[in-house]
């Protein structure tokens, strides 16, 4: 089935996508009542949204039967199958960065222009050609209109960018077009939005109906970006279905988006952009007073943040009313860890999970690598160690303590003599040097039969009917010792629990092994892969790329550490923010399609760039839209803090997210008095004695 969608669209009519609300999403509430049934869609682009706002309208006691919390995606599956019978199939990202490196090896000459930009070996830049074909859709999408619109602001650049972006916007149509002719499945996500869009229009509404017929009513939350394809989805909702659709968006992008609603869509609405009379500069602006921290090191900034911490909760304040927030939570882990460790106070951090650092993971690829070689020929000591090294245990037996360090130690001595064996071969070697049958040797011994007996060309079942097993015995031999020798906040137990349940969990959605499984068939059929071990690890590694959803740690009473995004929709007491320094909050702006065309698409000074959408990335507003959002959650006092120089001593400026504020400015006196033993919440924060320097300090 070939899904093109690249043709011209005609103009259409009187677009009702006319409800636009900024940095207002909290009226979202008035739509949820009580009903027999959902008459209100709310869509938001991530899960972590939908948690927030069903949390958010929980703690309103709110009832919320007349609305259906759904991701866009979602909805136009829904509205594909409801027409065909059948869910649509996706292709995810690594399928498409595979099918793209094939197509670009076979197509010898045919994408030459983008040689240029990439390189003259296309292949080792597929993921950066897939992030350019991503931004072209998002910002264009298929309408021959747009991308002639790209096309017009391509030429008003100097030379070399312009003959880039020519190259880029070029060369990603003819491979995105050959990626639709290949595929039996549609693409991309966009290309999903463009057919249940398309389905929409054909049936004059009626696809709608017949999945959503009792939905009056549409409401989008929470984006920073409206690509293309999402917007004329629901240009289709609203012109051919005739669904009252409205957009709630954010304090820093809202403005663009709606700014350019009726350039977008080819139609002239009237619309009124000043209305909403909320703007930018005012949106975020606090309802509580706000403090400013500086500290010389990020390690100062954790001390200080942690003093301010246990004086707040020592002044009789509860770990639920006191968030600390970050531009990236991971950063801000280890060192905020640390420092609080030193009050005896623990953390809840809200992150995503570092999968490949973790021992399930670990065990399942090494494992995968020495039967891969294995099925080869030969191994040394150390290749097959290593999974001995990240505690394989047999998944039945007696045997349910993995090796030691000391015992690993001694049986290298003991066996190394510089040679790579077979299977048949090592059993032999460790019977001609093995005086008796310790427990390490009988251990060894176990897992070398264990390893004779696994297939050496695995397919599909064989991933899960050999890994699975393993890191259920991981989860059953090896965590509890983890839990004995965690410290009081349990960071190690968290982690590597979420990682067992990852790697091998008991629920559809979390089960790498059974993803790889999956795939790795869909490779098998495809050519992509061989039959072998070396192949499973390869699906493994890729498919461990795509970090899961973010998850928090169900420990209660400790002080919530989360990413800015996260922060949508939330409300604490007491919000904590780190980090405030240039280029760490906000980020650079970054894309594939050259700086001048990006900053010429983003400033839309003439009505071609004006029919074009702006990716995220290649603006400061998202990072502003995440600095609202972590400001209005505050709603007793705000304090950011921010440090001076990093570790190499390179120097850092004030965010200026921070000129948007009014904040009193502790000094370098005051914060080392909160470090000291004598601690204390200082002024002006709640409950805290004058401090006589407390609006000294410099804002460099």
């Amino acid at each position: 089935m070939t899904d093109n969608t690249a043709t011209k669209n005609a103009p259409r009519n009187i677009s009702r996508v006319g409800s636009v609300q900024i940095a207002n999403e909290r009226a979202v509430y008035r739509r949820a009542e009580r009903a027999e049934r959902a008459t209100d869609i709310v869509m938001t682009p991530e899960q972590l949204h939908k948690r927030n706002l069903k949390v958010a309208l929980a703690r309103r006691s709110q009832p919320r039967s007349s609305l259906a919390l759904r991701t866009p995606v979602d909805v136009a599956r829904t509205v594909i199958a409801t027409q065909s019978d059948s869910a649509p199939s996706v292709l995810d990202r690594l399928d498409r960065t595979r099918r793209l490196e094939a197509i670009l090896s076979e197509s010898t000459g045919t994408y030459d222009e983008l040689k240029p930009v990439f390189g003259t070996d296309l292949t080792t830049a597929t993921e950066q050609i897939e992030v350019a074909r991503q931004e072209l859709r998002l910002i264009a999408g298929t309408d021959t209109d747009r991308l002639d619109a790209a096309r017009t602001v391509a030429e008003g650049l100097s030379a070399v960018a312009a003959a880039d972006t020519r190259a880029l916007i070029s060369g990603v149509q003819a491979l995105d077009t050959a990626l639709r002719e290949g595929a039996d499945d549609i693409i991309s996500e966009g290309a999903l939005f463009d057919k249940a869009a398309r389905k929409i229009r054909e049936t004059d509404g009626a696809a709608w109906t017949d999945a959503y017929g009792h939905i009056e009513r549409v409401a989008v939350a929470g984006i920073s970006t409206l690509g293309t394809p999402v917007l004329d989805f629901l240009d289709a909702l609203s012109v051919s279905a005739g669904v009252d659709v409205s957009l709630y968006l954010r304090a820093g992008t809202g403005p663009r988006i709606r700014e350019r609603l009726d350039s977008r869509v080819g139609v002239s609405a009237g619309r009124d952009s000043s209305s909403p009379s909320n703007t930018q500069w005012d949106i975020q602006t606090p309802t509580c007073p706000v403090t400013e921290l500086p500290a010389a090191t990020r390690h100062e900034e954790c001390r200080a943040v942690a003093a301010l911490v246990d004086g707040l909760l020592t002044s009789g304040n509860t770990a639920r009313d006191i968030a600390l927030v970050a531009r990236d939570a991971d950063e801000y882990e280890r060192p905020l860890t640390r420092a609080m460790s030193v009050y005896g106070r623990h953390l809840s951090v809200w992150s995503q999970l570092e999968l490949k650092r973790t021992l399930p993971y670990r065990l399942a690829v090494t494992t995968c690598e020495l039967l891969d070689t294995l099925g080869e020929g030969t191994v040394d000591i150390d290749q097959l160690f290593r999974p001995l090294t990240v505690h394989w245990t047999p998944p039945s037996g007696s045997i349910d303590t993995p090796l030691s360090a000391a015992d690993l130690s001694a049986l290298r001595r003991q066996l190394a003599d510089g040679e790579a064996r077979s299977v048949a071969s090592w059993l032999e070697h460790i019977r001609e040097k093995s005086g008796d049958t310790t427990a390490p040797i009988r251990h060894l011994v176990a897992f070398l039969n264990w390893c004779q007996n696994q297939p050496t060309r695995p397919d599909s079942e064989d991933v899960s009917g050999v890994l699975t097993p393993l890191i259920d015995a991981f989860d059953r031999n090896v965590l509890p010792s983890v839990v004995s020798n965690d410290g009081p906040d349990y960071t190690d137990v968290s982690r590597t629990a979420r990682a067992v349940e990852r790697v091998a969990g008991k629920t559809d959605g979390d089960h790498l092994i059974r993803e790889t499984g999956a795939k790795y068939d869909d490779w098998l059929e495809q050519g992509s892969v061989s039959p072998s071990w070396g192949g499973v690890r390869d699906v493994l590694d890729a498919l461990a790329t795509v970090r899961p959803g973010r998850r928090e740690h169900k420990n209660a009473e400790r002080i919530d550490v989360l990413d800015a995004t996260d922060t949508w929709l939330r409300s604490y007491l007491y919000v904590i923010a780190l980090g405030l320094v240039d280029g760490v909050w906000p980020q650079r702006t970054h894309g594939a399609f050259p700086a001048e065309f990006r900053a010429a698409v983003v400033a839309g000074d003439a009505p071609p760039a004006r029919r074009l959408g702006v990716r995220g990335a290649w603006t400061e507003d998202r990072e502003y839209d995440h600095f609202a959002d972590m400001v209005r959650t505050a709603s007793d006092h705000l304090v950011v803090t921010r440090f001076r120089e990093d570790v190499d001593g390179v120097s850092y400026q004030r965010s200026p997210l921070l000129d948007t504020l009014d904040p009193t400015l502790l000094g370098d006196d005051a914060r080392r008095r909160l470090c000291s033993e004598s601690g204390g919440v200082p002024a002006p924060l709640p409950g805290a004695a004058p401090e006589s320097d407390s609006h000294v300090g410099d804002r460099q």
